[in-house]
């Protein structure tokens, strides 16, 4: 299995920092997240659309890199297209 993919979002006015880790297995885009200092791991129905442009931007660096499958980037940017957003 590949490696997930990881980042931290750091939101403004005092909250904690984010972590996502996206996971791409069997042609499916599986997301986490944890606010800083959380124990357990949740999995979000709805992301922002900020989650989803990180995710885009990680993936065309990883590609243009060589790390990552040019199946990945599209599956990446399908899903992204199709998945519902929060503002």
């Amino acid at each position: 299995m590949r490696r997930a993919i990881e980042w931290t979002e750091k939101p403004g006015g005092g909250e904690p920092p984010v972590i996502y880790r996206v996971s791409l297995f069997a042609g499916k885009v599986a997301w986490q997240r944890k606010p800083k200092g959380a124990e357990k791991w949740e999995t979000p129905k709805i992301l922002p659309a900020a989650a989803w442009t990180s995710l885009l931007e990680e993936m065309e660096k990883r590609y243009h890199r060589r790390r990552a499958r040019h199946e990945d980037l599209l599956l990446v940017r399908s899903a992204a297209a199709q998945a519902p957003k929060l503002p």
